[in-house]
């Protein structure tokens, strides 16, 4: 004969069960696998960056002649690089202004190695993505926890992923705009 078992000891039974699939000893290894998958992530997302910021044609010096006067560029010449607001493009010369004097520079064609337009906007996006990402699998990989406490397993996990990726985000989106990673490349000598 079968013996009914109290709510009370029903409820003591079912609550020893364990509430998740993941034990306390998987936990280094979600952890390495949750920083490997961020680890590829970001690597990704660099290899497509990289891959879509390369003109087709980056030895065309019309797309040069094209750019409107005053836009900020980035040059690299055989003497130096600068960094200036574009004044004017002619066939054989390229002029820019730098500095608070607005000192004029006349680079020679045959002297430039690149000339490349920044995106800090794109840039800040792209590192607010970055580190966003990285900082929540940090903080969702910190706070899982199985154990049963008095306020029930993974308690922070939420709260703690949350502030992870905005503090990522703000710090990646600091370092994206500051560095600007993902500037164009307009010209390039053959």
């Amino acid at each position: 004969m079968a013996h009914k078992l109290s709510a009370g000891c029903q409820r003591y039974c079912l609550s020893r069960r364990p509430r998740s699939h993941i034990s306390r000893f998987h936990l280094p290894l979600l952890a390495r696998a949750t920083v490997s998958l961020t680890t590829l992530a970001f690597l990704c997302i660099l290899s497509v960056g990289a891959h879509a910021q390369q003109p087709t044609s980056r030895s065309d010096w019309q797309r040069v002649k094209m750019l409107s006067p005053g836009i900020a560029i980035d040059i690299k010449s055989t003497t130096q690089r600068l960094h200036c607001k574009l004044a004017d493009v002619t066939d054989d010369t390229l002029t820019c202004t730098h500095g608070p004097a607005m000192t004029s520079e006349v680079f020679r064609r045959t002297s430039i190695a690149w000339i490349k337009i920044g995106h800090r906007g794109r840039s800040a996006l792209i590192g607010a993505g970055i580190g966003g990402a990285t900082f929540g699998t940090i903080g969702f990989a910190v706070t899982t926890n199985n154990k049963d406490n008095f306020f029930g397993p993974n308690f922070l996990r939420g709260p703690v992923t949350g502030v992870g990726a905005l503090a990522g985000g703000v710090i990646g989106a600091g370092i994206g705009a500051l560095t600007d990673f993902s500037k164009t490349t307009i010209y390039k000598a053959p």
